[in-house]
This record gives structure tokens, C-alpha cells and sequence, in this order.
């Protein structure tokens, strides 16, 4: 069958169906490096592969098969109310016109998890009730709290990369309520067979990977914390801010943006704060969280703040000396921790690392975490052998670092549209690299 490949990001879509024997007759990327990315992976869509689809679904050609990794976008709550399903002025109406014009006979579609909630379960009712009444049957992996099965993850199904997204599976005519398939939740899966050696990797790819000195200093010295609590003890399961040990600011029913001068040199004296500082100054002396010009931080901020100073009171006594003024001399997002380890070995190297805006994430080797698309600096870091880092394999799943070598089963599981900086990751060696 031919099919069209829309929104189509590295070509997962494309990947999956080619393997199964069909052919692609029309993709777009609006992104110009994803473009030719998909390119390199396909090279014969060179001549059928364009940018936006806005300015170009009048060469969309007739096809069976109509896959979109479509942006999650809201409807017009006017329209939804008149019960006219308006989806004017989105993205999901491009595919709307080609679906009324060429009539496909089915319907793929992927978006991120929480897409059947978003606007309060609105845009995919609206999508829903639109393919329906274009003639569709629709069978979608719909939240269980909505009555459906849940989200799809690649580590449901035996691949190791954790990511749960949306499905959608349309047909015109009938079409079996198991068509997708049936996820395995408690299945537990392990990234070491794809791990990858450092003799695997060309010169360029070890230089990309290699990770700055900054970075190493970050994980040794949360390691160093970690290896001075007592026995038994470990790090908890809510994030650690660090920039809570020690903190005064007032966060319950105030805010340091709604307190007095006097105030805010009591509690910023130890950072820094001085007399003869603006109000503003010393504001900026705190977190970046307790910054915000508002009377009341939201709960769930609270409630990480009192868990943050209460576990500080706990171990207090562990902490190494001066351990906490090297601290201070990160960045902020490596002044945080989330430990997903809970009863594992207390050692950060054995474990699956990344660093996110929100801190340096610790995971176990079941899997690796959801690699996010807008950003390139979350990259996922494994090392065996102390001090060495590696790139990990794409383990056959997406492409790894510039593009997709092989056509293989567990891709056909991810029809995502992800940053190919997004893929080069680091990881366990096989041998020792030395780095300067």
C-alpha cells in the first residue's frame, strides 16, 4: 500500500511501514535539518519529501495509508460548544482536508502522553468526533481514568527506552477494538546487551560525547554525599534541591518577593546579602524558584521546600565538610538531584545519568529515559569503568547520532519526531578512554 508520512520528524513512521513491505509517496518535516535528515535515512524521498504542509497539501498524491506525528494543539472552544467541531487554524486540519479529499483507507496517529487530556480531554474529542464523522473508525490508546487501556511505552513491549505516548489506529469501515497492541507494564527490560564499546565509535562521535569537566565534578560530588549518609540511608524519592540546605526564606504563607527589606537580608546574609543591596539584589541572591513575584508559591513548590529542609535536618551531620559551599558553585540545575534508585547500589556511576533543567537524574538500567526533542542537553550518560564514558547505542531503536542505519522491529514501536542531537547518548564502555 502507499502511504503519506506528515509531521514526519527522523521517519519512524516511514521506517515502520517500509519494513512491512509498503511504499511512501509523500512526507513533510517543516524542520530543515529534520528534513534532511530524513533524507539520509531515506534517500529516495529526496524527490517527495517537503517543508510545511500548510503551503503544500495540494501535492499530497493518493494514497492508503495517511501517518501523522501531528503538534498537540487546542480547538475552538466556540466552535466545540456549537457542536461544529471547528479545527480551523491547526495543524490536525491539514490532515483533516487530505483525509476528505483522498479518503485513505486507514489512519495512524501519534501524539505526546497526556494528548487525550490536554484542554481537559477537549482536543481529542474533538479530533475523535471529526474522524468519525469523516467516515472512521477509531481505536486510540485512551488514559484508563477515561475507560481506555493506557498509554504505549517501547519498555512495554520489550524495547528498552521508556516513552509513553498517545496512538491512534483509524480505519474506514470496521476495525477490531484490539488492533493496537496489549502493553506488558510490569515487564522489566535491561540496556546492557546494547551497550556499545569504545572501538565501535569513530573519533568525532567520542568527542561529542565526551562529557566536560564540569560534569564529571557534578556527579563525583553528589556521589560524595551520597556515600557519606549513614547505612541504610539513601537519597530520597522527591528531588533534592540543595539550595534548600540551610535556606530561612519564609515560603509557607509568604513569599520573599512580599517580604521586607530587613527580611531579606536576615535570610540572604549567608549568600552573599548586604545592607546596602536593593531589595531586588538580595531577591536575586535566592533560588531561582523563590524568585517569583507572588504572594504564595503553589503547593506542590511548598511541599518540596519543607520535604528539602527536613531531610537536610535528618542528615545534616553526614554531610561532608565544605560540601555544601562547593555546591554553590554549580550552575542550578546541577545543584539538584532525583534519585530513582531507591535499593540500588549507592554509587551514580552504575546507574543511568541525565542531566535535565530540573537536575541530574538518576535512573536504573531497566531502560532509557524519554529523550526530549526541544532540547539537546538532556542526554543520558552510563559508565562502568570509573571515568569513562561512551556513547550508547541506539540499540536498534531510533538512529544513533545522525541517522538511522537499519530498519529493524523495535523502530516500527516509535513513529516519533525527535532531535537527532537528542540521540547521542553516553554510556557503559567496554574499554578504558582517558579524558583531559
Amino acid at each position: 500500500m502507499k502511504f503519506i508520512d506528515l509531521f514526519a520528524g527522523l521517519g519512524g513512521f516511514h521506517l515502520a511501514l517500509e519494513s512491512l513491505g509498503h511504499k511512501c509517496v509523500f512526507a513533510s518535516e517543516i524542520d530543515d535539518e529534520l528534513r534532511g535528515l530524513y533524507v539520509k535515512n531515506f534517500p529516495d524521498s529526496k524527490d517527495y519529501v517537503v517543508g510545511n504542509i500548510k503551503d503544500n497539501h495540494r501535492l499530497v498524491p493518493s494514497h492508503d495509508i495517511l501517518c501523522a506525528g501531528f503538534p498537540c494543539q487546542p480547538f475552538s472552544k466556540s466552535g466545540f460548544q456549537g457542536g461544529h467541531l471547528d479545527t480551523r487554524g491547526t495543524l490536525f486540519h491539514e490532515i483533516v482536508v487530505i483525509l476528505q479529499k483522498h479518503k485513505p483507507t486507514y489512519v495512524l496517529l501519534e501524539n505526546v502522553g497526556n494528548f487525550e487530556q490536554h484542554d481537559g480531554g477537549r482536543t481529542w474529542a474533538v479530533a475523535r468526533r471529526k474522524l468519525q464523522r469523516l467516515g472512521y473508525t477509531v481505536v486510540a490508546t485512551e488514559h484508563v481514568k477515561s475507560g481506555g487501556r493506557g498509554l504505549i511505552s517501547p519498555h512495554h513491549l520489550g524495547f528498552p527506552h521508556s516513552r509513553e505516548r498517545f496512538y491512534a489506529v483509524c480505519r474506514r469501515g470496521p476495525l477490531s477494538a484490539d488492533v493496537l497492541p496489549s502493553p506488558d507494564r510490569q515487564r522489566v527490560t535491561d540496556l546492557n546487551p546494547y551497550l556499545q564499546a569504545n572501538a565501535g565509535l569513530a573519533p568525532s562521535d567520542l568527542l561529542e560525547t565526551k562529557l566536560s569537566q564540569q560534569q564529571v565534578a557534578c556527579i563525583n560530588h553528589w556521589n560524595d554525599l551520597l556515600r557519606a549518609l549513614p547505612p541504610g540511608a539513601e537519597f530520597p524519592s522527591f528531588p533534592l534541591w540543595s539550595d534548600e540546605f540551610e535556606a530561612t526564606y519564609a515560603y509557607v504563607k509568604t513569599t520573599p518577593y512580599r517580604a521586607r527589606k530587613d527580611k531579606l537580608l536576615r535570610w540572604t546574609r549567608g549568600l552573599g546579602g548586604k545592607r546596602e543591596m536593593t531589595r531586588q539584589e538580595m531577591i536575586n541572591l535566592l533560588p531561582s524558584y523563590a524568585r517569583e513575584e507572588e504572594s504564595r508559591f503553589p503547593l506542590w513548590k511548598v511541599r518540596f521546600i519543607m520535604q528539602n529542609r527536613a531531610w537536610y535536618r535528618d542528615y545534616r551531620a553526614s554531610i561532608p565538610p565544605r560540601w555544601l559551599t562547593t555546591t554553590r558553585s554549580f550552575p542550578s540545575s546541577l545543584r539538584k538531584i532525583e534519585w530513582n534508585c531507591k535499593g540500588e547500589k549507592r554509587d551514580l556511576w552504575e546507574h543511568v545519568l541525565q542531566f535535565r533543567p530540573s537536575g541530574l537524574r538518576t535512573k536504573r538500567m531497566y531502560s532509557i529515559p524519554a529523550l526530549v526533542a526541544l532540547t539537546t542537553t538532556q542526554i543520558p550518560i552510563r559508565d562502568f569503568d570509573y571515568k569513562a564514558f561512551q556513547t550508547l547505542t541506539d540499540f536498534q531503536l531510533i538512529a544513533r547520532l545522525r541517522f538511522m542505519p537499519l530498519a529493524t522491529q523495535s523502530m516500527s514501536m516509535l513513529p516519533e519526531q525527535l532531535h537527532p542531537d537528542c540521540l547521542a547518548t553516553k554510556c557503559q564502555p567496554r574499554s578504558r578512554q582517558t579524558w583531559k
